[in-house]
Formats: structure tokens, C-alpha cells, sequence
């Protein structure tokens, strides 16, 4: 029998799949060589489904499973199969993936300086797929090159440079990469043919800096050695009086100061370095300033809170994640610089690669100030975001989610048993359960790590455990607006539960 070259209509579609059997169907389309629908659209109506489901049905209980690492892999098989399967078992893959990831839209993820998200930013990282583009030249990526270009300048006007340039990049650390980078080439341009030579490069940083600063100096030659770390104030921020001693050294030792790393918003504490006071000792030594405001960069979009940045337009380069307290789909991440050259001579290359860069528009490619080639069309997520809400829905969620911290930290003050570790300048609150006539530091800061074990074990929460000067604390932090004032009373009552059973 000859196969007809036609396919059923929707009506006639919806008639079959009601009255007929799954496998009836399937004999009747291919005899016929009929089609109601291909596999991969079918596959993509199902998976929006689940996904949608799982963004607004509100299913889950629980933040996070209690399966460990073993049973979880038996339980998400087939993982690597080696024949192929049926939809039907990549619908569930897929459901046992969402069943078992953890719930970072919901009001009780307080564990990370990111949580929840927007869904026009959720639309953009499936636009960004569907169409499966490269940022490297404006011939592969034209509305994309506009629309990255145009946010990076809107961002550098937020700062106040007014010929700055950036790029974006695959997150903070990253930045703090470039960073060091572009220091190198303003304390060395001879670097990038000859080398470090024997140029003994120091980088400063507090002592409350990230982490990301430490394998940067490894990638880039400098090494951990050459790591100078600044004390802190009380507050956890940079002393200046140490850095200006420490650069001073330095010098006296012959060694080669490259650059100072101030951070907006640490880690921990979500406290601000005295950016102006930074910048006057980089100009007294001429010294490169790179800022770390992976975390706090969003307060330049709040009026009533840009001040924690002031400063901010005297630094040389600053790495930003939209990704974090905007709350951007992972990864959207931004290095921006000061004076473009730095980064235009960091990414260049001897060889010019012809087969990517030409045409009349090559001047407008921005593979010439990344390090990747090939990169992901992540300022997507925040320009859907952006046309969505706008500039005042940016204010609006940065001064929703203070307002939220202050709440918190008053319950904490209020509470005879918890007790505030330091002072907040963010949206990260830092306190511990204080046992009452407990005196031994050992003994309060096990009953701490045992009690966010058990208020994560319980799946209600999650907020993170860490150390400050040798305390064990518990470091809830406000990054999304699904977080309301219900959630932190409950929050507090759940803890005073779990510590009287300890």
C-alpha cells in the first residue's frame, strides 16, 4: 500500500488519540504514513508541561530529598544508555530530575546569595536555546550583539564611567579573572608576548574575599604566595590603614604591586569595602582596582540603597551577577572595564582567526573582548527580564528584599536565644543559637552545625552554615521576593523547635 503524503488536522488528531488505543494509532499512522504530531514536538509539549507544573502548581513539600548520592543514581537510571528510549522515558528522567532537584523558587531557600526567578527570564534561557546562537561575531548573533552591547552600556552609566565596556561572562569568578588580567596588562604590557618575565606581582585582597581570587592568581601565574591579605574592621570590612602598610612593604621588598580587590557585598557578611577610601591609596601607587561586586552590584538599581557603592566610578574594573540578588536564571554574569583597551588587549590574538571575523559590521564583534569563542546568549534572561519589569521593578525587588533583612535582624535582636554575629549592611542576616549558661565556644558552635542539620533535614529551609572568627553561624540570606515576613516568623520558630530537642 502506497503511503499518503498528508497528515491528520488537530481535530481529527485529538478524535484518534481519544477513541483509540496508544498502539492502534501508532499502526495506523504508519501504515498510512500519517503523522499527528513528531516525536520531538510532542517530547517538547510534555516536558513545557512538567515544567510548568513545577514553576506554579506549588507540588512539593519539601525543598530538597533526603536521597543520597548512590541512591539518587540508581534512582535517575538510564543515564547513559547505549540504545535509544521512547519519550515516555525521557518524561521521566526528566520527572525524576525536577521530583528530586532542589526548590530554589520556593520562600524557605535561603541558602544562597540566589534563589527564585523571573519567568520572562526563565523564557529567555529557552529563547536562547531554542535559537542556539554564538556571541563571537555580529554576522552570527546580530539582535544579540545589539542588545548585550546596549546593556553593557546601560550598566556602565549605572556605575558612572562614560566610555566603559564589558562583556559577559560565565560567572563572577570569571570576572575576578579578567580582572586580574587587565591589571596585569596596566602594570605590564609587555606580558602578553613575553610573559611574567621576572616581575614578582602581588595582589591585595581582604581576608574576607572570595575565594575566586585565589585560583585566578594560580591561572594567571601569579601564585597563592603572592596573595597579600588585608585585615578586616569588626564589620568585616578592609582595613585601609593595613592595605596602605602592606603595599608599602611591598614596594620596600622590591616586589611589583598589581592590583587591590575591594568586594562589594562579601560572601558571609554581604558588607560593602570603603570603596573611596581603596581607590585614594590605588591612586597614591598607581595601582589597578579591580571590585568584586558579584553580590552587591544591584544595589546601584535602588535609589535608597546605591550608597553602599559609592565609589564605585573610581574602580578600573568591576565583575557584576545579574544572575544573583536580580534574579536571573544561572549564569548571567558581567565584567565590566573601565578603559576598553584593557580587555580589547587581554582577548586579542597574533593569529587573527579570518573564518570568524569578517564583513563591514566585524568592528562590532564581540568575540574581540571575550576569552571563549563560542559563548552563550545569556544577556538574553536579563533584557526579557529588563523589558518586563523595567528599571523601577529592579528598585522595587532590591529594597523589598532589605526591607526583609531588617525584619529578620529585629526578630533576631528580639530573640533571648539567637544572637546577631554582625553588623548588616545587606540582605544576608548572620546569627546563632546561643544555649543558655553554654559557655564552651566548642560546644555552641557543634550545637549550631547540628541544628542546620537538622532544620535542612527537615526540608522546610535551607540557609547556610558558616564560620566567623572561629563562630559557626547560621547565614540566612533574602535573595528573592517569594521570601514574605510570614516565612522568617516561621523560619524562627522552626529553629526554637529543633533547639530544644538538642
Amino acid at each position: 500500500m502506497v503511503a499518503l503524503e498528508t497528515s491528520f488536522n488537530p481535530p481529527l488528531s485529538k478524535l484518534l488519540v481519544h477513541y483509540f488505543s496508544k498502539d492502534l494509532i501508532t499502526l495506523i499512522t504508519k501504515q498510512f504514513g500519517l503523522s499527528i504530531m513528531e516525536d520531538g514536538e510532542e517530547l517538547f509539549d510534555d516536558t513545557i508541561k512538567l515544567i510548568k507544573e513545577h514553576l506554579f502548581s506549588k507540588k512539593y513539600s519539601k525543598i530538597r530529598t533526603k536521597l543520597d548520592y548512590n541512591t539518587l543514581k540508581n534512582h535517575l537510571q538510564p543515564i547513559t544508555p547505549i540504545n535509544s528510549n521512547t519519550n515516555e522515558v525521557v518524561i521521566e528522567s526528566i520527572t525524576k530530575y525536577i521530583e528530586n532537584s532542589v526548590k530554589t523558587n520556593e520562600p524557605g531557600f535561603m541558602q544562597s546569595l540566589w534563589g527564585g526567578t523571573h519567568i520572562p527570564g526563565i523564557l529567555g534561557e529557552l529563547l536562547a536555546a531554542a535559537t542556539n546562537t554564538s556571541m563571537y561575531t555580529f554576522d552570527t548573533a546580530p539582535p544579540a550583539t545589539v542588545i548585550e552591547k546596549t546593556i553593557i552600556s546601560k550598566m556602565n552609566e549605572l556605575i558612572g564611567w562614560e566610555n566603559g565596556e564589558g562583556i559577559f561572562t560565565s560567572g563572577g569568578s570569571n570576572g575576578n579573572l579578567l580582572g586580574l588580567a587587565c591589571a596585569r596588562n596596566y602594570a605590564y604590557p609587555e606580558y602578553s608576548k613575553k610573559g611574567n618575565m621576572d616581575n614578582d606581582f602581588q595582589i591585595f585582597v581582604s581576608t574576607e574575599s572570595h575565594y575566586s581570587v585565589e585560583k585566578a592568581a594560580k591561572i594567571i601565574g601569579i601564585g597563592t604566595d603572592n596573595i597579600i591579605h588585608i585585615n578586616c574592621d569588626k564589620d568585616g570590612k578592609m582595613d585601609v590603614d593595613d592595605l596602605d602598610k602592606k603595599i608599602r612593604n611591598s614596594i620596600d621588598q622590591s616586589k611589583n604591586p598589581l592590583c587591590v580587590v575591594a568586594t562589594g557585598g562579601t560572601t558571609v557578611r554581604g558588607n560593602f569595602d570603603p570603596i573611596n577610601e581603596i581607590s585614594e591609596i590605588c591612586k597614591k601607587y598607581d595601582i589597578w582596582l579591580h571590585l568584586d561586586a558579584a553580590w552587591g552590584g544591584a544595589a546601584l538599581l535602588s535609589e535608597r540603597h546605591k550608597h553602599l557603592l559609592a565609589g564605585i566610578d573610581k574602580t578600573n574594573s568591576i565583575c557584576w551577577d545579574p544572575h544573583k540578588l536580580m534574579g536571573v536564571p544561572l549564569i548571567c554574569s558581567a565584567f565590566l572595564v573601565e578603559n576598553p583597551e584593557h580587555i580589547r588587549t587581554i582577548s586579542s590574538c597574533v593569529k587573527t582567526p579570518e573564518y570568524l571575523f569578517h564583513g563591514k559590521e566585524s568592528n562590532l564583534d564581540l568575540g574581540k573582548l571575550s576569552i571563549a569563542c563560542g559563548r552563550r546568549v545569556d544577556v538574553i534572561k536579563l533584557w526579557l527580564t529588563w523589558v518586563s519589569i523595567g528599571s523601577e521593578g529592579w528598585a522595587k525587588r532590591i529594597d523589598y528584599c532589605m526591607e526583609l533583612a531588617k525584619y529578620l535582624e529585629e526578630k533576631v535582636l528580639e530573640h533571648p536565644n539567637l544572637e546577631l554575629m554582625s553588623i548588616r549592611e545587606f540582605t544576608n542576616v548572620c546569627f546563632r543559637w546561643k544555649p543558655e549558661k553554654e559557655k564552651d565556644i566548642k560546644n555552641i558552635n557543634l550545637f549550631n552545625i547540628n541544628l542546620r542539620h537538622k532544620l535542612v533535614s527537615n526540608g522546610n529551609y535551607m540557609v547556610s552554615l558558616s564560620n566567623l572568627n572561629g563562630d559557626q553561624i547560621l547565614r540566612p540570606v533574602i535573595a528573592h521576593p517569594t521570601i514574605q515576613k510570614s516565612t522568617l516568623d516561621k523560619l524562627i520558630l522552626e529553629i526554637e523547635t529543633i533547639a530544644k530537642t538538642l
